[in-house]
């Protein structure tokens, strides 16, 4: 493989962009554009790399990684080339495999305190790339969180717009302060962020709703905001909100898979125990 297209998706990958290659797997006839190993690479903006053949073909296999980009999911494409209409003259055919990937997955972690420093462990344990955010120099620190990928002291909003700007980018508020909450959750809808969310009661969450409606966000926009943050398992503890936010998040990204057969039985079974003991 050309190391050049390698180092691309690597950076792509660090940025946290998805890609896809798309690789010549069969190639039937000498006159064929490309052999079999020959490589393209596309960015999730349809920025393309490499070749594969070009014309038509190429076209419609940019389209397709794109496609596959969205869906994470792979394909095969096959091309002839007798010159029938929409068909190049080289003779023989090709098949094209292709194959998605995601960039790495970042999380953003809006204060050290608490729940910030033990969702950061959690976050470390599911291979996220981790950064911590803080305004207060005692808290961020790498002696706190040496485990993380970063560490950053200052303005809150400025680090969000600097780290937080990609779909495979995840945003967890949890600061010392409501009006710190606040710059965060303002500053966080502006990226493109997969995942917002908020350490928060009922009435601080309506009380900001009303005020980033006020500063001109829709309600398509305040859909985007999860509060409170993480799944209902009655957590109390730090550690127990970490491991319901954590469960949140792995639940998007694989939402997916969630719903499969093994569980559905479980609940089955769970629905039918509890007529039982109704009935007792």
């Amino acid at each position: 493989m050309d190391l050049d297209l390698l180092l691309k998706a690597l950076n792509a990958s660090k940025k946290g962009q998805s890609y896809a290659f798309a690789t010549v797997v069969e190639s039937t006839e000498k006159g064929t554009p490309r052999k079999p190993g020959a490589k393209m690479l596309v960015l999730e903006d349809g920025s393309l790399f490499g070749t594969i053949g070009g014309g038509r073909d190429e076209k419609v296999t940019q389209e397709t990684c794109l496609k596959a980009i969205k869906n994470g999911k792979t394909d095969i494409l096959t091309f002839e080339h007798f010159g029938k209409k929409n068909q190049s003259i080289c003779g023989g055919k090709t098949k094209v495999f292709i194959e998605p990937f995601k960039g790495v997955r970042r999380l953003i972690i809006c204060g050290g305190g608490h729940i910030g420093l033990h969702l950061s462990v959690i976050a470390k344990m599911l291979n996220f790339e981790v950064i911590v955010l803080d305004n207060r120099k005692e808290f961020a620190t790498k002696s706190r969180f040496p485990h993380v990928d970063r560490v950053v002291f200052g303005e809150f909003g400025d680090n969000i717009a600097r780290f937080g700007n990609t779909k495979n980018c995840y945003i967890m508020i949890a600061t010392f302060g409501h009006d710190y909450d606040y710059v965060c959750l303002k500053n966080a809808l502006r990226t493109q962020a997969s995942y917002i969310g908020l350490i928060s009661s009922r009435n601080k969450r309506n009380r900001f709703f009303k005020e980033l409606k006020k500063e001109g966000f829709s309600n398509k926009e305040l859909k985007r905001i999860v509060s409170p943050a993480g799944l209902d398992i009655g957590a109390q503890t730090p550690e127990e909100i970490a491991v319901s936010i954590s469960a949140e998040i792995v639940k998007l990204y694989n939402s997916d898979l969630v719903g499969s057969y093994k569980f559905k039985e479980k609940n089955n079974l769970l629905f039918i125990r509890g007529i039982e003991r109704s009935k007792k």
